[in-house]
């Protein structure tokens, strides 16, 4: 069992335990802020709206940008095969982080999977039994199972193997950016009002992000565009500050 740490994702004994008595509150929160009276689960599970939430948008992350991380491998390569495991037979230069982040993505989003299997005898793993491919069944037909599981510290165990995870994978492909803010421009999706920012990777792609939800987004030049088709950008667009925001 490991040691504590002081830490919302400890795992050690004590923790574990105060995340099974948990009753009517959100496991993860119970034990990351033990001073404070934790957020209501939704109804039947263990996590609140937040961190359900949250779980559900890290599964899409992986599924959505592990053939970008696959790239990042080699950059002169294509191709949609599980790389990081040829990692000392690779015919090109291999970038070792990447490779070692796609193993603890894969390892963690697995540990997921195969627990699920575990405690439901009846169900199965969906043929493409690729790592993107499980975040997303993961994501869209398995969240309710793992959200509302028996064991709490599962739950909370498992909502931290898909928050390294998803960590992980973000930090090979969005790297270093530079941000700034796009003035009196909000979110148009149902339901969000989030604060609209411009972003710039080191290799030079901008994306327009939404800053309360990060799969609302959009390449720069289909933001442009969309601006320019109802008269709205008449100009180049705003400078990005070299500082983040």
């Amino acid at each position: 069992m490991p040691e504590h740490k002081d830490a919302a994702d400890c795992g050690c004994w004590g923790c574990q335990s105060i995340a099974r008595e948990g009753v009517g509150v959100c496991v993860v929160h119970l034990v990351a802020e033990q001073d404070k009276v934790p957020p209501a689960v939704v109804s039947e599970l263990n996590l609140c709206p937040v961190c359900d939430d949250r779980m559900r948008a890290d599964l899409h992350l992986v599924a959505d940008r592990w053939d970008e991380a696959q790239d990042a491998l080699h950059p002169s390569r294509g191709g949609d095969s599980e790389r990081h495991a040829q990692r000392t037979e690779a015919p090109l230069p291999l970038n070792v982080s990447v490779s070692d982040a796609l193993m603890i993505v894969r390892d963690n989003i697995w540990s997921v999977a195969l627990r699920l299997i575990d405690d439901h005898p009846g169900l199965s793993l969906p043929a493409d039994q690729t790592t993107p491919s499980l975040a997303e069944w993961l994501a869209r037909w398995q969240m309710v199972k793992i959200a509302g599981a028996t064991d709490k510290s599962f739950t909370r165990q498992a909502y931290w193997w898909v928050a390294e995870a998803a960590d992980q994978i973000a930090a090979k492909t969005y790297g270093v950016e530079t941000t700034a803010k796009l003035p009196d421009q909000y979110c148009k999706r149902p339901g969000c009002k989030g604060q609209l920012f411009i972003a710039e990777r080191s290799d030079g792609v901008k994306t327009v992000r939404c800053a309360a939800d990060a799969h609302h987004a959009v390449q720069w030049d289909t933001w442009t565009n969309m601006l320019k088709s109802f008269g709205a950008q008449k100009r180049r667009g705003p400078r990005l500050s070299r500082k983040l925001i």
